[in-house]
């Protein structure tokens, strides 16, 4: 039985009257029962109402859907790895050209992937220990967002990255703790600016370590400490990681599937997967949209599923002669070839223009987002902005490979060619930097296709989530 301290609730009541600037006596101003009531309320105990309110999430997700402030929100991406000729990753500024220095670079390039349609870019480079900064400041990178920002008129958002290794993270110790420091730092710095869009915790770091059980409590450490660095800044900020598609029907995705079982992922909050199964990302003969609602299926769980890479090079070999063979020279420019000598019985018999093939793959995405209850991926990041040639293991020269065999229809020359994933050309080392004019890019017709589909939705993509049938 509960039994009222009148004495205290006369005490509280009077309390309450000074707060208010009451002066008249309490029977004349408000109803007993509801002082009462108000007194009992203030004298139970402390609740969560006292504690810290619960962190802002400006990107999450529901269900297999996205949101950006409350809204569907669908990814019409671009990686953005603006490595140039003569450079590498390995070298300073270690891919992080997204600093003041090189304004010249990445001004140019924002402009024009605005003009495509592009809502959000995923890097592959961040240096938090030269970068971050203070907390909240968003370092040396605040310039690269303000543009990115841009007022917040057709922003472009960004997806923020620090290199990991698997190996590193399963050994644990001061590699690991390096990892989570730099994380932190990142996250700290920059989870409050509003072009930021998420970061990505490992992109393709999986191969060899999927089965030890230590990485899998390593990397969730890391991902609970980058949700923390961003719940110390008021945000929660949106976490995703990158597998590469290893896909088969006996293991499905391993790093997914055995990293969800592991149980420490649970601030995970979306997987990118880098899928190349041609112009239909697979179709219906290898479908990854039903591969991947399958798995969540089984494993319980709803994260939705971004393409983390899809794309093709635009590079291909000569015909008659070199196309259609296993060979990584001479390389040339699919753009020069008249679609008339593409298709079967023609030179380049497996070709198709790289318009027609990100089209395509740009449809099958579309074709998912708007899947009811089918759908489970939210979009995804085309490969790649810019040609970087070192990727084929040459700096200087564009040459094909490393994987010289003819692969058909996988792509839209045939051959898979690190090198030429571009749809705008690399340039050289000599252009990059502070005191010089803006960089001037080829736009190859990979690009064309891209700014005419991406500008086609809305800013948000929103729509695209309605179904198919009947949408107008």
């Amino acid at each position: 039985m509960f039994f009222f301290d009148w004495q205290s609730i006369r005490k509280r009541l009077l309390y309450f009257a000074r707060v208010l600037g009451v002066r008249a006596r309490l029977s004349s101003v408000v109803p007993a029962t509801v002082l009462i009531v108000a007194a009992i309320v203030s004298t139970a105990p402390a609740t969560n109402a006292s504690a810290a309110a619960e962190p802002n999430a400006r990107v999450k997700a529901s269900g297999f859907n996205l949101q950006l402030d409350g809204k569907p929100f669908a990814i019409k991406g671009m990686n953005y790895s603006p490595v140039p000729i003569g450079s590498a990753p390995g070298v300073a500024p270690y891919g992080d050209f997204f600093v003041p220095t090189y304004a010249n670079v990445w001004k140019s390039d924002i402009d024009n992937i605005r003009g495509a349609g592009v809502n959000v870019i995923k890097l592959y480079a961040g240096n938090p220990d030269l970068n971050a900064g203070a907390p909240g400041t968003a370092g040396n990178w605040k310039d690269f967002l303000d543009y990115c920002w841009n007022s917040g008129t057709q922003p472009v958002y960004v997806v923020m990255f620090s290199y990991t290794d698997g190996g590193v993270i399963a050994q644990g110790g001061t590699g690991l703790n390096d990892y989570i420091r730099q994380y932190g730092e990142l996250v700290k710095s920059t989870v409050k600016h509003p072009a930021v869009f998420g970061y990505i915790i490992g992109n393709e770091i999986f191969d060899g370590v999927t089965g030890n059980a230590q990485f899998w409590t390593n990397l969730g450490q890391l991902i609970d400490a980058a949700k923390a660095a961003g719940v110390s800044q008021g945000e929660r900020p949106f976490l995703m990681s990158a597998t590469k598609d290893d896909y088969t029907a006996a293991n499905s995705w391993p790093a997914i599937k055995l990293g969800e079982q592991s149980g420490k992922l649970k601030n995970l909050d979306a997987w990118a997967i880098n899928v190349y199964r041609g112009p239909e990302l697979g179709g219906t003969g290898d479908p990854i949209f039903a591969q991947y609602l399958a798995l969540m299926n089984e494993l319980h769980i709803k994260k939705p599923l971004i393409i983390g890479e899809w794309g093709t090079p635009h590079t291909t070999r000569p015909a008659p002669g070199v196309y259609g063979q296993t060979a990584t020279i001479p390389v040339t420019n699919l753009d020069d070839v008249p679609e008339s000598q593409m298709g079967t019985g023609q030179p380049y018999f497996a070709a198709v223009p790289v318009a027609t093939f990100l089209t395509s793959q740009w449809n099958t995405i579309k074709a998912n987002l708007g899947a009811g209850t089918n759908q489970v991926c939210v979009g995804g990041f085309i490969f790649d902005w810019c040609d970087e040639y070192y990727k084929a293991g040459n700096n200087y020269s564009q040459v094909g490979g490393p994987n010289a065999a003819f692969q058909g229809a996988l792509f839209a020359g045939s051959y898979w060619d690190e090198a030429g994933f571009g749809i705008t050309s690399a340039v050289d080392q000599s252009t990059y930097g502070s005191n010089k004019p803006n960089i001037s890019r080829t736009l190859f017709k990979g690009y064309d296709a891209v700014k005419k589909f991406y500008n086609a939705s809305s800013h948000t993509g929103a729509e695209l989530y309605r179904p198919t049938i009947g949408r107008r």
